[in-house]
């Protein structure tokens, strides 16, 4: 769901171009949530028909069609329903979480203490198990699997206190 929500959000500020998309995406987010053709087409198909996005073709001499996409009034509706749409089986996925995040500035302050709330429980609860993780770790009979279990738990709660951070900016706005 996340590419939809990235597609639809380049999309709402100016029509833009497959190869505009992906580097947009890039550029903003980085690396990590990099779009391929393999996502973006498929992903502006299904929006198209859904009629969340217009396709325009646009003829260039000597070259091959250039196809500029923009946002729809119902882009711009599904693009928030999208938003704020984040379940507990999407509050697990980092790339979802994420996503939402980087895009805050389009959700009121409500819906952002949502996508908080529930990402603060899952991460409550990963970590809560990885706690009770495999006895062997803590005997001493799998050092290297107790360093591992100790870097994850570090990670956690190295986002629960980022997560605590913006649920204070979030109060602050």
């Amino acid at each position: 769901m996340y590419t939809d929500i990235l597609i639809l959000s380049s999309v709402i500020e100016r029509p833009l171009h497959g190869y505009e998309i992906k580097r947009g995406v890039g550029r903003v987010l980085g690396r990590e949530f990099a779009l391929n053709n393999n996502q973006l087409y498929p992903a502006l198909r299904r929006l198209e028909e859904m009629g969340a996005v217009e396709k325009e073709v646009v003829r260039q001499e000597g070259r091959p069609d250039r196809h500029v996409y923009r946002a729809t009034g119902l882009g711009r509706e599904v693009l928030g329903e999208m938003l704020r749409e984040f379940p507990p089986e999407l509050a697990r996925n980092d790339a979802e979480f994420m996503v939402r995040v980087a895009l805050f500035e389009l959700l009121e302050p409500e819906e952002r203490r949502s996508i908080l709330r529930a990402r603060r429980e899952f991460l409550e609860k990963h970590l809560e198990r990885s706690v009770e993780m495999d006895p062997r770790v803590g005997d001493g009979r799998s050092p290297y699997a107790a360093k591992v279990i100790s870097f994850h738990r570090s990670t956690i709660e190295h986002e629960l206190a980022w997560i605590s951070e913006l649920e204070r900016e979030v109060e602050g706005a």
